[in-house]
């Protein structure tokens, strides 16, 4: 079924557009998502969900991206955004751990903490790309150029092994770790402080980390995965390790160095192999971790030089070759570490994981590095394909994010603000790995260190990230997702970890799904519908956090459209109170903003108001008017004759009109 499907998007596409002369293979789909990555897997599944075929193409041979190919799958979640595919794939994480009898909260030093087994993750990933039946993965898939129409997008060649292979869709989505579409279009970008095409030499982006899977072999440490002798460069590495972890070093909280279990807790694993409980909530069980991953004292470069520190260069981003060598010097850096490992923290059991299916091809191709000696190949061979990539390509969008928008207020843990305009929340604390001073950031932004918040101490709070900035401001046929969207580099700080990436790649997935459902760019959909596809999928997008309105319940969708879109308020922080009482000054001035006329019939602004008072009302005002459809709602209203409206049921009358209102395009 999923071959023909292709075939009749090719057929209906290749009618138009010819093949590049270089391709030795042409394929089409409706939405192409390239980069598997945390953003491109939830782009993907959205989109396929909404009956989209898609191809997803992927340079590595792993899907996942930051959570499972760079192995950090210790989700940096706060808890608020487990929502949408997030939440349903961490669920299916802990189900299946559960089974084997072991439990997900063994990280970052808390009780309610998600982590798991890179090979799990992809697991999980490929069986909800698998069962969705229109999803096409092609590993080993690289950009290199896009055909551009009239502005718009229209095809691109990739290079898929040793063949090219053209790919023609109708919305092409970058979930690349590093934006490498993004440039083939002609859209402009930001890369550190830059803007293209004026991307200089001189500026900075976050370390990137080369993480590793550790484990304790309690049957002993097989000999090839014992580093015998000191790898390249361990004399400039191990200060830095020995400033953040030793072997009497001390419990978390506390001062740097720390000591081992509290650096193996920090990212420890679910280990189904050992029979000994970890709970990150519990510290007397951190000595009980016997699998984590290694990034903490391995961010690359990391450290100092000349008493300065290190910092990684643009170039990481604008030059592949510069990338490999960088990527190659991270693996090296991790290598060493294991090393300490091995020789001064007395873990001699511990080495690299070997069971986590991480021995195929590598991006970082270790296996041509002639720099380093073949002797370290048996523990090189199970790191992980690809790179933690925190900072890559931002395209510049219709909207950018600056600090200003995610300022959260402590006490309510959240934005003050509501944005209308909502397709996905954030919530982590601004993480900047590497240097902030204001010279290195979005200076044409307004950008500068002073303005960036210590927002630590209140552990972050609800974000809402805008339409525009998942947008490109001219180009056609492109979304952002990923790492890739349009914000500030401190923004990015925020909105690059794992569950913020697989929200934001569902946001751009209903949009493309909306723009090919409806023949149109994706700069001109309804929002109304995108909000509506997001909502269905459970996706939250208000920053209220209701104690009373429960996601698994038919009200939850009206009652979170109505809180995004400003139609009614909760009557605390916490509590929605969905029976209370609807009076006519809260109908007509919801029905004033919906409709943006002041023109509407009046009744007494505090009176109650009945299901059929509102029926007859809402007859009134769209009679003789043919573009407001209310003829099905007023009947079922009519229905429950003289039954209170309370605000839950308002709410669902106003979701119900709202998609059948037309509304004023969404972008300039």
């Amino acid at each position: 079924m999923f071959k023909k499907l292709f075939i009749l998007a090719f057929i209906a596409v290749a009618a138009v557009l010819p093949s590049a002369a270089n391709a030795e293979e042409t394929m089409a789909c409706d939405v192409a998502v390239i980069g598997a990555g945390t953003g491109g897997c939830s782009a993907a599944i959205q989109a396929a969900r909404m009956g989209m075929t898609v191809l997803l193409l992927e340079p590595s041979d792993w899907v996942g991206g930051q959570m499972t190919g760079a192995a950090v799958s210790t989700m940096d979640d706060k808890t608020f955004t487990r929502t949408g595919l997030y939440l349903e794939f961490i669920n299916k994480i802990r189900e299946n751990y559960k089974r084997m009898g072991k439990n997900t909260n063994t990280c970052y030093w808390g009780g309610d903490t998600i982590a798991f087994e890179p090979s799990e993750g992809k697991r999980v990933l490929l069986d909800m790309i698998n069962k969705t039946g229109r999803i096409k993965i092609i590993y080993d898939a690289h950009p290199v150029s896009a055909k551009v129409t009239d502005g718009t997008v229209k095809s691109a060649v990739f290079s898929v092994g040793s063949e090219k292979v053209e790919v023609l869709a109708k919305v092409f989505i970058d979930a690349t770790e590093c934006g490498d579409f993004i440039p083939l279009t002609g859209a402009r970008y930001r890369a550190a402080n830059g803007v293209s095409p004026h991307v200089g030499k001189g500026g900075i982006i976050q370390d990137t980390t080369y993480v590793a899977v550790v484990k304790r072999y309690p049957n002993g440490l097989p000999d090839e995965l014992k580093i015998k002798s000191e790898p390249p460069h361990y004399d400039e590495y191990v200060d830095e390790f020995r400033a953040i972890v030793t072997k009497n070093g001390n419990t978390w909280p506390g001062d740097y160095p720390f000591d081992v279990p509290s650096h193996n807790a920090y990212r420890a694993l679910p280990d189904p192999e050992s029979k000994d409980t970890i709970n990150g909530g519990r510290p007397d069980t951190w000595k009980n971790a016997t699998k984590t991953c290694i990034n903490w004292a391995n961010d690359w470069p990391g450290g100092q030089h000349n008493g300065k520190p290190k910092s990684l260069s643009v170039r990481y981003i604008t030059d592949i070759k510069y990338r490999l060598k960088a990527d190659r010097e991270a693996i090296g850096k991790t290598l060493a570490f294991i090393y300490y490992m091995q020789h001064e923290l007395g873990l001699e059991d511990w080495s690299v994981d070997n069971t986590q299916g991480f021995s195929g091809s590598s991006v970082s191709s270790w296996k041509t590095w002639e720099d380093m000696p073949e002797e370290f190949a048996p523990i090189l061979q199970h790191f992980p394909p690809i790179v933690y990539v925190r900072e890559g390509r931002r395209i510049a969008g219709v909207k950018t994010m600056v600090v200003k928008d995610i300022i959260r207020d402590e006490s309510l843990h959240r934005t003050q603000n509501n944005i209308t305009d909502v397709v996905a929340l954030g919530e982590y604390p601004i993480d900047i790995h590497g240097l902030r001073n204001t010279r290195f950031l979005d200076q044409d932004l307004g950008e500068k260190e002073e303005d960036i918040p210590n927002d630590w101490q209140g552990e972050g709070g609800l974000f809402q990230i805008p339409f525009g900035a998942l947008i490109p401001e001219k180009i056609n046929g492109l979304l952002a997702a990923e790492k890739n969207i349009s914000v500030s580099r401190v923004v990015n700080g925020s909105i690059r970890l794992q569950p913020v990436t697989m929200l934001t790649g569902q946001a751009a997935g209903a949009i493309a799904a909306v723009a090919v459902q409806n023949k149109i760019q994706p700069r001109n959909v309804r929002l109304t519908d995108v909000q509506i596809a997001l909502l269905d999928a459970k996706d939250k997008l208000s920053i209220y956090r209701l104690k009373d309105i429960s996601p698994d319940i038919k009200l939850w969708a009206p009652v979170e459209f109505a809180l995004l879109r400003g139609y009614l308020t909760p009557a605390s922080e916490t509590l929605f109170q969905p029976d209370s009482d609807i009076h006519w000054i809260d109908v007509i001035e919801v029905f004033r903003s919906m409709l943006g006329t002041k023109n509407l019939p009046q009744r007494d602004m505090l009176g109650t108001v009945t299901e059929n008072d509102l029926a007859l009302w809402l007859q009134e005002i769209s009679s003789g008017n043919k573009d407001l459809h209310f003829a099905g709602i007023t009947s079922d209203l009519a229905a429950n004759k003289d039954n209170p409206l309370k605000k839950a049921r308002f709410a669902e009358v106003l979701y119900e009109i709202s998609k059948h209102l037309s509304e004023p395009k969404t972008t300039e």
